[in-house]
């Protein structure tokens, strides 16, 4: 197996832009498989994993690197062309209307796994839901952006192989980074304070040394979540005036009721 490998066409292109696939490939990246152990491990028919199987080979993704004759049955187990694979040349080179129709399909997936899980999680009445989305604003150098996804390659490298420990369930975490094109008007006088926006799906919390190193650094935030917040009992109704510029919520406040009346003004 090469250490990295890029996309070389569109036709790889448009084979790996799938969820499942996109699985498939990152489950054989650990070891060899089979489709009947893939189908077993993703929880899907083997037909179903391996049609898909058979379009990433057929495009040179996945390579057949070993037969095993088994009862009778030959056993075959496949492997990815490469550890780490590259797209970003072959997405540049791409017709236009073709990269975005691609990409815009993968993040209708991802859109779609989402909303299953988190339609789950209100079904179920989680009070804090495993589905969670967050957004904030980075400020970073090219270099600085390369550096940045390395240590969080780093950070979640112990988290991508089961452990089977208690309460251990698949998360899918998707990383969408990209420039801000449209620019956001600068204050007139340049006097207030900076502020934070950031909308959440799913369930956030705030303690209060979060709130107070916010407030040192004289920001404020703009906060919009569809879930659940926890803001820890020790956290005062005048630190919440303080850094809170606005604050709206669907779904389920747990806060001291000082605190829940600061940020119902807030709305």
């Amino acid at each position: 197996m090469l250490e990295s490998y890029e996309i070389e066409n569109i036709e790889q292109l448009r084979a790996i832009a799938d969820m499942l696939r996109l699985r498939i490939f990152e489950m054989l990246q650990q070891k060899p498989m089979t489709v009947t152990q893939l189908g077993e491990e993703l929880g899907e028919a083997p037909a179903k994993v391996h049609y898909h199987v058979r379009e990433l080979e057929k495009v040179g993704l996945l390579r057949l690197v070993e037969t095993r004759e088994k009862g009778g049955i030959l056993e075959k187990y496949y492997q990815p062309i490469a550890r780490e694979i590259s797209v970003e040349k072959s997405l540049l080179s791409a017709p236009p209307d073709e990269a975005l129709a691609m990409i815009g399909a993968l993040l209708n997936q991802m859109k779609d796994g989402f909303q299953r899980a988190f339609r789950e999680a209100l079904r179920q009445k989680e009070i804090k839901p495993r589905a969670s989305l967050s957004y904030t604003r980075l400020y970073l150098t090219s270099e600085e952006q390369e550096q940045l996804l390395k240590q969080i390659a780093e950070l979640v490298k112990p988290f991508e192989v089961k452990r089977g420990i208690a309460e251990e369930v698949e998360i899918a975490a998707f990383l969408i980074m990209f420039p801000q094109l449209a620019s956001t008007p600068d204050s007139a006088d340049g006097t207030l304070l900076s502020t934070g926006n950031a909308q959440f799906v799913g369930s956030v919390s705030y303690d209060r040394n979060k709130l107070e190193g916010l407030l040192a650094e004289n920001k404020r935030l703009n906060v919009n979540i569809i879930g659940a917040c926890y803001i820890d009992e020790d956290v005062g109704a005048d630190l919440v005036e303080k850094v809170f510029e606005h604050f709206n919520i669907v779904g389920t406040l747990v806060a001291s009721d000082p605190v829940r009346e600061v940020l119902s003004a807030k709305s």
